[in-house]
Order: C-alpha cells, then sequence, then structure tokens
C-alpha cells in the first residue's frame, strides 16, 4: 500500500496509531516502518539476542535509567522479548507493547465512525526516552481488506489533527524501527521468503560505516544544492528546488550527536538503514511523472502510471491500470495530497529492488522516491494527513548538474560528474 506520510517514513505513521503504520505505507520496509549485524542469511536472523545486542546497544544507544518501549506484533515476539531483555542488562527500564492482526482489523473495521479519534496512548508513548519499534501487523493487506477511502481518511485526519506531530518534534525520544521479515508479505509481493528473508538479514548486517561516509558526503551536496533533477527510462523527468530544507541521513545507528538534534527524523534510525532524505519547495516541482510498477491500497495494481507536474501539483492523472483507485484514494486529501514535496535515495547496497513485481524497498542503494502529501516532520509546510510515494526506479539523478544516481547506481560525490546526464524523452 502506498499511502504515505511519507515510506521513508516510518516514524509517525508507527507513532500515530498503530493501524496508520498499514495505512499511511506499503508494507515494504523500512517503513514502516516502517524496519541484527555481523553476518547475513537466516541463521542470523534467528539469534534474536546478537540481534538484540545490536539493536539496543549500537543502533539506539540505550543508557542506564531509560525507559524504553518495545512495540510489535505478536509475529515479532521473540525478537521484541530479546530487545527487552537486553534494555535490561543494559540498565533501562523496557515495556512491550504487542498488536495483533486481529485487533488491528477490529480497530479498522467495527470501530463506530462516530468514535475514530486520535489514539489517547499517543502522549504515552512520549514520556519513554526510547521507542523500538517493529512492524504492528503481520497481514498489511488482510488487515486493510475493504477499508473505505473516507473511513481510511478519517483516521489520517484526526491523527493530524491532534498535534501529535508537533509534540514529537519537541520531545526528547529517539526511536529505532526494524524490518521484521514476513510470510505474508513476502507471498503478497510474489517473492521467494527464504531469499527475502536472507536480504533483509543481510542488509541489517551490511557495513554502516561506509554508508555513514556515503551519506554525509551526498547530505552536504543536498544541503548546499540548490535544484534536483530525476529522470528514469519510464519518462520521469522533473525538477525541484532543493530551499535549503533540512537533509537527513540515515546510516542505521544513532550517535551522541544524533540524539541531540532537535528534529525527531535526526534522532531516527532503520534497519536496514541506508536512506538519505529530505523535503524540496512545496510549488516548484516541474515536468512529468512516469511509473511502470506499482501498487496502491489493499494491493491494487497501478501500472503505467503517468502524470503532469505543475507548480509541485501532480495533474492529468492516466495508466493503463488503477488510474481511478488511484484518483479516488487521493480525493480525500485535496490539492495538498498530491503535491510533491519530499524525496528519497536508497544508500544500502544490500537491498534489491524486483521491478517485475513491484518490489521497491526504499533503502535499496540507488532507488529514489519522490512523495507528495506531508513533509511536516521534515521541515516543510505541507501538513495534509495523507500523501502517495512514487518509486523512480533506474533513476539518474543531479544536483546543479552533479550526478548522484547514474541509472539506478550510486555515484560517489567525489566522482560525481558536473555534466548533467542527457535528458530521457517521455514514452
Amino acid at each position: 500500500m502506498n499511502l504515505t506520510a511519507s515510506r521513508a517514513g516510518a516514524l509517525v505513521k508507527f507513532l500515530t496509531h498503530s493501524i496508520l503504520v498499514v495505512m499511511l505505507k506499503k508494507l515494504i520496509p523500512m517503513a514502516c516502518v516502517s524496519g541484527l549485524i555481523l553476518s547475513s542469511g537466516s541463521a542470523f536472523g534467528q539469534n534474536y539476542e546478537q540481534v538484540a545486542k545490536q539493536i539496543v546497544n549500537t543502533s539506539a544507544g540505550v543508557k542506564p535509567g531509560e525507559s524504553v518501549i518495545i512495540s510489535g506484533g505478536q509475529h515479532t515476539l521473540p525478537l521484541m522479548e530479546a530487545v527487552a531483555v537486553e534494555v535490561a542488562r543494559a540498565g533501562g527500564q523496557p515495556l512491550m507493547w504487542v498488536q495483533t492482526d486481529k485487533v488491528a482489523r477490529a480497530v479498522n473495521m467495527e470501530t463506530p465512525e462516530a468514535d475514530i479519534q486520535a489514539s489517547k496512548f499517543n502522549n504515552m508513548s512520549l514520556q519513554a526516552d526510547v521507542l523500538i519499534g517493529l512492524p504492528t501487523v503481520e497481514d498489511g493487506r488482510a488487515v486493510m481488506a475493504g477499508l473505505s477511502t473516507a473511513r481510511r481518511a478519517k483516521f489520517g485526519q484526526v491523527a493530524a489533527a491532534s498535534g501529535y506531530t508537533q509534540k514529537l518534534d519537541a520531545s526528547k525520544q529517539r526511536g529505532v524501527y526494524i524490518t521484521y521479515p514476513s510470510k505474508s508479505y513476502a507471498a503478497s509481493q510474489q517473492l521467494d521468503y527464504a531469499g527475502y528473508e536472507q536480504m533483509i538479514w543481510g542488509s541489517i548486517g551490511t557495513d554502516y560505516s561506509a554508508i555513514a561516509v556515503q551519506a554525509e558526503q551526498m547530505k552536504q551536496l543536498l544541503a548546499n544544492g540548490k535544484k534536483m533533477h530525476i529522470t528514469s527510462p519510464e519518462g520521469t523527468d522533473l525538477t525541484v528546488d532543493l530551499a535549503s530544507r533540512p537533509v537527513f541521513a540515515d546510516d542505521g545507528v544513532l550517535s551522541a550527536a544524533d540524539q541531540q538534534e532537535k528534529l525527531i527524523y535526526n534522532r531516527t534510525a532503520r534497519l536496514p538503514g541506508g536512506l538519505l532524505y529530505g523535503t524540496c519547495q512545496e510549488t516548484s516541482a516541474t515536468g512529468r511523472l512516469a511509473v511502470a510498477n506499482d501498487n496502491i491500497s489493499d494491493g491494487k495494481p497501478l501500472k503505467a502510471f503517468k502524470a503532469d507536474l505543475k507548480s509541485g501539483q501532480v495533474e492529468n492523472v492516466r495508466a493503463e491500470v488503477g488510474a481511478d483507485a488511484f484518483k479516488e484514494q487521493m480525493a480525500a486529501y485535496g490539492a495538498p495530497g498530491l503535491q510533491v514535496d519530499k524525496f528519497f535515495i536508497g544508500l544500502n547496497p544490500m537491498m534489491k529492488t524486483d521491478n517485475a513485481k513491484a518490489f521497491y524497498p526504499n533503502t535499496a542503494a540507488g532507488m529514489v522516491y519522490v512523495s507528495t502529501g506531508n513533509n511536516a516532520l521534515y521541515g516543510g509546510q505541507n501538513q495534509t494527513p495523507g500523501g502517495y510515494s512514487f518509486p523512480i526506479a533506474n533513476a539518474t539523478v543531479d544536483i546543479d548538474g552533479k550526478v548522484i544516481v547514474r541509472n539506478g547506481q550510486l555515484v560517489s560525490p567525489a566522482m560525481a560528474s558536473t555534466k548533467p546526464a542527457a535528458k530521457k524523452k517521455g514514452k
């Protein structure tokens, strides 16, 4: 599912309401968020004590006396338990919050319409020093099946109106969000589970020191850049103004400096890590968007999507399959929901995409997304509760003429060409 407050994002989707994790992001993830080191393969993944040490001590940096919420679904209990034990060993105070698919679906479908409101548990979560999040549901499509567009939108609207996102920045909380391999997700994407599981654990165990160096170099280029130009073989050709906005580099570890940052996303890490992201000027996007394959809500396919961009807005939407479903989904959020205002660039060399199966992990090295809708937690101005993330496979990205991604492959900033790639003709 591709409705987002952004895929890269997983923080607000995870925290604001357990249902919104499923509702507001495609279940790849991160990001949901939305998503264990030293070796690859499922054997490592099942060594939960080793994984927990990485999460608690390296990524989160839990200190004696800190309160730590560990949240996840029933299917993630083995790792949740190992993390809670490791928190205790570090001198912290662990508290486990567990969700099940049955309860999540009941909240989605059986809460009376008049009683849908922002979660009262959000303020409770703000009392924790650290929030360690695993996926709260196992089969997101089953949990979401039959949920109407209006009802989905209402969950998002009441969450946005609660002011919770503003409280996150004001808090001192930090978060680590872990992807947990799910057989139901692999099946929904027609992925071989054994290979998918091995890729997730291997990606979590990649060399984050190398990612951190590359992320910092690219972050500086983006932070000082004026314009970003993105093209793709499918016909994407768009330009945005970077507007001196904050740029976030997630290398899977929260350093002492990260923990003191003002913005919540600078105090947030994902595993697998490896993501560079930020906002652009909300009315600046011009050109066109083109996506070969994707899936929207409830796994509905979106094929050969094309749209024009004018003054930041997605216009003139068409597709071979799924155009009407896309328009219906986005209608609830008005013009702000279709305002291109975020970008994401994956940095993890172990994560792999599969265009034929519309599998686009946002942390895969060289994978590019542009997103619409809410960008307030990223330092932007758009506060609409909904949006959409567009995967731009095999993209070429240049910043003021310096190419940092070419045909879906990362280019070291030190080696970046000062000559932009030739524009590709739209199909």
